[in-house]
C-alpha cells in the first residue's frame, strides 16, 4: 500500500543559521520511494516558514506520515510543530529521527506527547518496514511486529515502557539507489561561500573516540564505502542535470582510507568532469600525505578543511582526538607546501576543563599555522558524546533543565571549571579578531570578494555577530511567540 509521507527540516532561528540541502534526508526519501511510497520534503528554514505557515501548508495536502529531523538545538521547535500536526492531521503517524533522538530516545519520547515513534542511527532499512506496517494497521500494529524493526523507539503498552531496539547500519550504502535530489530542488538553494553547494557521499562512519562527537553512534564505527561507479553516476547526474560546477564531499572521514580516496581522485579525473570541489567537514591532519593532496588537486579540489580542534597538547590527550600539537604543525605545512587548495582549520574553545591559557594555546596555533581561514566554535555538549555525560556527572547540565535552544556553536550551554560564561565569549571574539585582523587574511579576503560577493557579505555579517551588544539570540523563540498556532 502506498502511503504520502512528509519529511520535515524544521522551523529554525538564530544567527548562524546556514540553509543547505539535506543529504540525509534525501537518502531517506529515496529509501521511502524505492518501496512506492509518495514523499514530500519540507525544508522549513529554506522557505522561510514560521509555525503558522506550516499550519497552513498541512492543511493544504494530506499525509499518512509526518516525520521531522532533529538536533539538540530543534528539540522544542520540533515539539511544537508535533502539537500543530496532531491538531490538522490526528490521524497521521509522526516521526522524529535524527542525532538528538539517537542518542536521547526515551528522553525525546516522554517529553514530546504528540510523537508516535523515534530513531535511533539510521533509518534506511528500518522506516521503510514500519512505514509497510502502518500501510497494512494503521496506528494499532501488533507489539511483536515492532520489536522486528532496527533503530525503532516506541511506547509499549504491553510492557509499559519505552522500548529501544537495535540499531541497524546499511552495509550497502548504494542499495537505495542515487539520491533522490528531485524531492528538495538543489538548484534553487543558496550557497555558503561559493555560489552553489551540492553535497556528495561516498563514506559512512568514523573509528575515532573524540569526546566531543557522536558520529561512532550515529554511523557506526566502521567505515562503510560507496561503490564508486555508483559515486561517478552521481555526479554525472548532476552535471548533467542541474549543470553543476562545483560540489563538496561531506564525508566524516574521507581520507582515512587513503587507497580509496586517491581511487576516487582518478576516476574523477578519468571522467573528465572538470568540476571543482572542496571537503568542508573536517579532514584529519594525519590522514594525508603529500601524493594524495596532489592527486586531490590534480582532480579539482580547491579547498580543505581540517579539524585541529585545540592547540594544547594536554587538552588533546583529554578529547581523545589522537593526534598531537606536533603532528598538526608537521601536517599543515606539508598540505601548504605540496599543494595550493586552501586549508580551513576548524577549533573548538571552551572544553569543561580547558583554562584560559590552554585556549590562548589554541588561538596561537591557528595565527601560526598556513591556514586561508579558520573557524572557532564554543563547545557544546553534544548529547551522545563522552563530554555530554561528563556534563551530566559533574551536574555541569542536568536533563530536565537544559535549554536545548542554546545548543549551537556560538552560545555557551553549560558552566566551565576554570572560566566565566562571559569570559569564554570575550576569548571566542578574541580569537576571530586575532585571526582575521591580520593584514594577509585581510588582503586575502578582499581579493576573494572581487570575485564572489559572497565571501564579503559573510565576512560582514560575522563582524556584525561578534560585536553585537546582546548575546546571541537574546529574543523570545518563536516556538513562545507563536504558541497559539
Amino acid at each position: 500500500m502506498s502511503l504520502n509521507i512528509l519529511l520535515v527540516l524544521p522551523v529554525r532561528e538564530g544567527n548562524n543559521l546556514q540553509i543547505a540541502p539535506d543529504l540525509g534526508i534525501i537518502i531517506l526519501g529515496t529509501a521511502l520511494q524505492k518501496h512506492g511510497h509518495a514523499v514530500t520534503l519540507l525544508d522549513c528554514p529554506k522557505e522561510g516558514m514560521n509555525f503558522a505557515g506550516f499550519k497552513e501548508f498541512l492543511k493544504s495536502s494530506s499525509f499518512d506520515i509526518i516525520g521531522f529531523r532533529c538536533y539538540s538545538r530543534d528539540h522544542n521547535y520540533v515539539k511544537h510543530h508535533l502539537k500543530i500536526v496532531r491538531q490538522v492531521c490526528p490521524k497521521a503517524v509522526t516521526l522524529v529521527g535524527g542525532p538528538h533522538p539517537s542518542a536521547l530516545p526515551e528522553f525525546v519520547l516522554n517529553s514530546m506527547p504528540d510523537l508516535d515513534f523515534a530513531w535511533r542511527s539510521e533509518a534506511e532499512i528500518g522506516l521503510p518496514k514500519l512505514v509497510s506496517l502502518i500501510g497494512k494497521h494503521g496506528r494499532e500494529i501488533p507489539e511483536s511486529f515492532l520489536l522486528d524493526i532496527p533503530g525503532l523507539v516506541w511506547r509499549s503498552v504491553a510492557q509499559q515502557k519505552i522500548m529501544l531496539n537495535p540499531v541497524g547500519f546499511t552495509e550497502d550504502l548504494d542499495a537505495f539507489g542515487m539520491p533522490a535530489w528531485e524531492l528538495i530542488k538543489p538548484d534553487t538553494y543558496p550557497g555558503f561561500i561559493y555560489n552553489e553547494y551540492y553535497p556528495l557521499l561516498t563514506t559512512r562512519g568514523c573509528p575515532y573516540p573524540c569526546i566531543y562527537c557522536n558520529t561512532p553512534g550515529l554511523s557506526g564505527k566502521k567505515l562503510r564505502h560507496r561503490n564508486l561507479d555508483r559515486v561517478m553516476e552521481e555526479l554525472a547526474f548532476l552535471k548533467k542535470r542541474y549543470n553543476i560546477t562545483r560540489f563538496s564531499i561531506v564525508d566524516d572521514e574521507f581520507t582515512l582510507d587513503q587507497r580509496y580516496a586517491s581511487e576516487f581522485c582518478e576516476r574523477v579525473i578519468q571522467a573528465q568532469f572538470n568540476l571543482k570541489w572542496d571537503c568542508p567537514v573536517g579532514l584529519r591532519l594525519d590522514s594525508l600525505n603529500p601524493e594524495l593532496l596532489r592527486l586531490m588537486e590534480t582532480a579539482g579540489c580547491e579547498c580543505i578543511a581540517v579539524g585541529i580542534e585545540s592547540g594544547s597538547e594536554r587538552m588533546q590527550q583529554v578529547i581523545q582526538k589522537k593526534v598531537t600539537v606536533d603532528t598538526i604543525r608537521r601536517q599543515a605545512r606539508m598540505v601548504a607546501a605540496n599543494s595550493r587548495m586552501k586549508i580551513i582549520g576548524y577549533f573548538m574553545l571552551g572544553f569543561m576543563d580547558e583554562t584560559e591559557a590552554e585556549i590562548m594555546e589554541t588561538i596561537n596555533l591557528a595565527v601560526e599555522l598556513p591556514l586561508s581561514r579558520a573557524n572557532f566554535s564554543i563547545v557544546i555538549p553534544v548529547p551522545g558524546t563522552a563530554l555530554f555525560n561528563e556534563a551530566l556527572r559533574e551536574n555541569k547540565l542536568s536533563l530536565d533543565s537544559i535549554n536545548w535552544d542554546t545548543c549551537t556553536t556560538e552560545q555557551v550551554s553549560f558552566e566551565r571549571n576554570h572560566l566565566s560564561n562571559k569570559r569564554l565569549f570575550e576569548l571566542y571574539r578574541r580569537a576571530y579578531i586575532r585571526f582575521y585582523g591580520r593584514p594577509r587574511i585581510m588582503w586575502q579576503l578582499g581579493r576573494e570578494s572581487l570575485v564572489n560577493t559572497q565571501v564579503i557579505w559573510s565576512s560582514i555579517l560575522n563582524l556584525k555577530r561578534l560585536f553585537r551588544r546582546k548575546p546571541p539570540d537574546a529574543h523570545l523563540p518563536l516556538y513562545i511567540r507563536e504558541a497559539g498556532v
